[in-house]
């Protein structure tokens, strides 16, 4: 059994995991923009209020996935069958990942591309940043604990 044979038959298990921790350890503020972070990149920070975090990742992570699409030819964003390590590394693209599948499955290869794991790789990263993002806004709608002492406001902690 190969590396990525291993990895495969364990990530419905990781995915259980994953899931099972978000829902026993989130409230719904934090599920509600995760779930937009994953979706597009930037809309679970923009849902928050934090609109110049939103553009930044919007603005980064898009035209990277979109570089890596043009680079491959249209033909990275794939099932687990023609490719399995990147449909994994795609995942947390989320509706970008999805839409491109759906625009580019019935694209055929007709001739070699010498870019085409460049391709896959900046699309492949693209999600995989994303999946920091959903991290970051993870952390930002985490609520407060009250009675620490500590405040929050930003405007406190500006000089």
């Amino acid at each position: 059994m190969t590396f990525s044979e291993v990895i495969l038959n364990l990530f419905p298990v990781f995915i259980a995991a994953g899931v099972a921790y978000f829902l026993w350890k989130s409230n719904a503020r934090q599920r509600i923009a995760v779930v937009l972070a994953w979706a597009f990149p930037g809309a679970g920070h923009w849902w928050l209020g934090h609109q110049n975090r939103a553009k930044f990742f919007a603005f980064c992570l898009v035209p990277t996935f979109l570089a890596g699409m043009a680079l491959s030819g249209f033909l990275n964003i794939s099932p687990i069958e023609r490719h399995p390590i990147w449909a994994l590394a795609q995942a947390p693209g989320g509706l970008m990942t999805l839409v491109a599948w759906l625009a580019t499955m019935s694209l055929k290869v007709t001739s070699a591309n010498d870019y085409y794991l460049i391709g896959c790789l900046y699309s492949g990263s693209a999600c995989l940043l994303n999946l920091i993002a959903m991290c970051d806004v993870w952390d930002l709608a985490e609520t407060p604990k009250t009675g620490t002492g500590t405040t929050t406001d930003s405007a406190e902690e500006t000089p």
